[in-house]
């Protein structure tokens, strides 16, 4: 039985040898194959089940044992880290996606975002960071930009900083 592939997932050449295996991948990383599951759960501050439920319009490449074999011995080291993962994201589509899925909460509306702050975090990370309770963490920050991030409240872990240490 056939299994149909998501649209999604961009097949590599069927290649003769290792070799050519490996440059074929080496080749995708450079063009942007180059996000993992586990950057996206650091960003996102989300499970490992999580990322595969919820980044679905992203166009990825599948890393399977036959390729890890040949990238052990013929990869660009450069990529190595890249090497032990099973699925990599297209960078470019992943920003485009996360920015199509990312609001700016107002008192009465969602406005669409046009970039993301480098570093978020959630409050309950927050809250276990700056030893503080949620009550606390919601009356300081009331001034604190709040984001919508694929349904997600996050908000910038640089601002919260501020906010929080300066209220000390």
């Amino acid at each position: 039985m056939l299994r149909n592939n998501p649209p999604e997932y961009i097949p590599m050449d069927a290649s003769p040898n290792h070799a050519a295996i490996a440059l074929a991948y080496d080749e995708a990383f450079e063009q942007g194959f180059n996000v993992t599951s586990k950057e996206i759960m650091g960003y996102l501050g989300v499970s490992s089940q999580w990322v595969p439920r919820h980044i679905t319009n992203v166009k990825f490449r599948l890393i399977n044992t036959v390729a890890k074999v040949a990238l052990s011995k013929y990869g660009n080291r450069k990529y190595k880290s890249l090497h032990v993962y099973t699925k990599i994201y297209d960078r470019k589509a992943f920003t485009y996606e996360l920015i199509r899925n990312s609001f700016i909460e107002d008192d009465q509306s969602l406005i669409p975002v046009s970039n993301l702050p480098h570093s978020l975090i959630s409050c309950a990370d927050a809250c276990t960071l700056y030893n503080i309770n949620r009550k606390t963490f919601y009356r300081r920050t009331k001034s604190a930009t709040k984001y919508n991030i694929y349904g997600l409240k996050r908000y910038s872990a640089r601002e919260i900083e501020h906010i929080l240490l300066d209220s000390f």
